[in-house]
């Protein structure tokens, strides 16, 4: 005959506990198969709730059960709440071991080491994996502790914020309907924390940022290169996108030239929907109008060469007029809600999130004081065939010749001249 369990009230009192541990067990040794009695051992409600001798207790019931998930979760709960507790330790890790979870029973063997001796957390494990292939010996060996992992993933995120700052009490989030094409963001009136940019990275959510604060000033600002609408969603010919990535090369190149005779850093990112930005970062904040002025030199130095590109800067005021909170940019690293497409920086050969984080790590910022000598500095550039002129460059070479000194050249509307 089966046992019949009542049901749990939902808020149960301490001495049912010991009552209901009692009737569970009876009925797991016996290997009834009662469902009420599996569906009641799941049930996080009660279990998060019982002393750590119970937690153990009912965490051995569900192994003899079979559901080992619920198992899991329950000494992971203990250990990070109880992290003196050998016995959650010991019955966690021999779980672990039997299971021949490599990788968990690792980390969290690492992790008891640092409550017990080495020793004493290898005995709970089968003397074949302590003794076993050198593989497992170097995961042992080579495990990384997860609260350094953490740790590390904290600073990296830290980083990340601080290149891209901007006003500290808004952000906003992007939303897009696929219907109409159309997308946008909306503010969010509180400053952005660490979970906010976990769910960015993620893919979750897609976060904007406003670049200038309340005194006029900015730590990063943005060259932006969008494809032109008419390139963007049709499909192009092998000559069209020959020449699209010809140009794309050079722009890339002269923004980059330019760049450099300002004494600024540009940090490229493919921006996961029209074109390119050209980030700037500053050592400390520096005045909009000042950086601005620089970057549409820079801009308007290329502009009337590009077909297949817009350029635009960012922030896009001087100051702010107090109607609303300036221009805002996309955080990179995140999902572009309208594409599906992530954002990524191409100067680091892997795309994954960790890896884009560490590359962010040595980008190279521009000083404050660079950026007031850059308003004094006109910017020229060495001889450049443009894609376009190629072929006329090869069809008359003697038009291209140049004398030893180092020519300019720039182009308003057809008319190229060099100086």
């Amino acid at each position: 005959m089966k046992y019949q369990i009542q049901a749990v009230p939902d808020h149960p009192g301490g001495a049912d506990y010991t009552l209901l541990l009692k009737r569970l067990e009876k009925i797991v040794i016996r290997n009834d198969g009662n469902e009420k009695c599996r569906m009641i051992l799941q049930r996080k409600d009660i279990w998060k709730r019982l002393s750590p001798g119970q937690a153990v207790k009912w965490a051995g019931l569900t192994r003899i059960a079979g559901l080992v998930d619920t198992g899991l979760e329950i000494y992971e709960l203990l250990i990070n709440k109880f992290p003196d507790y050998e016995a959650a330790w010991k019955e966690y890790i021999e779980l672990l071991d039997m299971l021949d979870q490599k990788q968990s029973l690792v980390s969290v063997v690492k992790r008891a080491e640092r409550n017990f001796s080495k020793r004493l957390v290898h005995g709970w494990m089968r003397q074949d994996v302590i003794s076993g292939s050198s593989r497992v010996q170097a995961d042992f060996a080579g495990a990384a502790d997860p609260f350094i992992e953490m740790q590390i993933r904290q600073e990296s995120v830290t980083d990340y914020l601080s290149l891209f700052s901007g006003r500290p009490d808004v952000f906003a989030r992007q939303w897009a309907d696929k219907k109409t094409g159309k997308s946008g963001y909306v503010p969010v009136r509180r400053p952005i924390g660490i979970s906010d940019v976990e769910d960015h990275l993620k893919g979750l959510k897609t976060y904007g940022f406003y670049l200038m604060d309340k005194n006029a000033h900015v730590r990063c600002a943005v060259i932006d290169a969008d494809l032109v609408s008419e390139f963007r969603n049709t499909k192009k010919d092998a000559g069209i996108v020959r020449q699209l990535k010809k140009e794309q090369s050079y722009m890339i190149s002269r923004i980059k030239e330019s760049s450099g005779i300002l004494e600024l850093n540009p940090v490229i990112e493919v921006s996961g929907y029209k074109g390119f930005h050209f980030w700037y970062f500053f050592n400390k904040p520096v005045p909009a109008f000042a950086i601005r002025k620089a970057l549409i030199e820079i801009a308007l130095s290329l502009k009337q060469d590009l077909s297949f590109f817009d350029l635009e800067v960012f922030p896009k005021q001087d100051h702010l007029t107090g109607k609303g909170f300036g221009n805002l940019v996309k955080f990179p690293l995140g999902v572009h809600r309208l594409t599906g497409k992530r954002s990524f920086f191409p100067a680091c050969q892997k795309k994954d999130t960790t890896s884009q984080l560490g590359y962010l790590k040595n980008v190279k910022k521009s000083g404050a004081e660079a950026v007031r000598a850059a308003l004094e500095k006109t910017i020229s550039h060495n001889i450049v065939i443009h894609p376009k002129m190629e072929a006329m460059s090869k069809k008359y070479p003697g038009l291209f010749e140049l004398d030893s000194y180092q020519c300019r050249w720039y182009r308003r509307g057809c008319c190229y001249w060099w100086r």
